[in-house]
């Protein structure tokens, strides 16, 4: 069977949500200790340290763990598996342009708004976190780089996984606001380690992001506001850190 039939047959065999859920356990343990940094985040509670200190990754650390093993975790194995196992057309995970219009309307509302992000500037807690390394401060082409890699190798691969393998993925056996709630929940309780300000953010966000994917049936568009946000959050911390804002 071809893939544009299997791609209007979902109804008739779609992966379990056992499967999903199974596989998402190992997955988000992986992310959380390698990309969202777990282990800095015990040390610190462990010794009651200074957590600028203890949680401030190097430039080497945050490329190769934070965001190499990241596109690992949450695109090449979930490729892999679903390449050798489920055996879907992609675009089943919403890896696809789905409803454009829609998608492309909320691009545009993310970039009118994301000088908002300028308040990022005035919260140290914030400052302090972002970006992930104050290394790339050093000169523009270098956070220009950082901020292409950022986007490529940690929010495709966060946002295929969460929103279109697990999200999308759920939303084929359960309810649309049940799969949004669960992929929201999961996703918040891996923002943790971030400041407080940021772990209320991420729960608002995941339920906007979650409906955006539902409504377009894809997490591309997700993808482009998600990164939008974590770029100016980056642009406007770094300039807070040096002192220009």
């Amino acid at each position: 069977m071809s893939n544009i039939t299997d791609e209007f047959d979902f109804g008739k065999k779609i992966v379990s949500q056992k499967d999903l859920l199974l596989f998402s356990i190992p997955v988000s343990i992986l992310f959380a200790i390698t990309g969202m940094d777990f282990i800095g985040y015990l040390i610190y509670l462990g010794t009651r340290g200074n957590p600028t200190e203890i949680y401030t990754r190097s430039l080497l650390n945050v490329l190769l763990v934070g965001f190499l093993l990241t596109a690992v975790i949450l695109f090449l194995i979930p490729y892999l598996v679903n390449r050798y196992r489920w055996k879907k057309p992609f675009s089943y995970f919403g890896t696809s342009l789905g409803k454009w219009k829609v998608g492309i309307a909320m691009i545009a509302v993310a970039l009118i708004i994301s000088p908002l992000f300028y308040f990022n500037s005035q919260n140290q807690l914030l400052i302090d976190t972002y970006p992930l390394t104050k290394e790339v401060l050093v000169a523009w082409p270098i956070f220009v780089i950082y901020e292409l890699i950022y986007v490529l190798f940690y929010y495709i691969p966060y946002e295929f996984f969460f929103r279109g393998i697990l999200q999308l993925g759920l939303s084929k056996s359960w309810k649309k606001w049940q799969s949004i709630l669960f992929v929201t929940v999961l996703t918040t309780i891996l923002h943790i380690t971030k400041p407080w300000i940021e772990l209320v953010a991420s729960f608002i966000a995941g339920i906007i992001f979650g409906i955006i994917a539902e409504k377009t049936n894809s997490w591309v568009y997700v993808f482009f506001i998600h990164s939008i946000a974590g770029v100016m959050t980056d642009l406007f911390c770094g300039l807070g850190y040096l002192g220009v804002l």
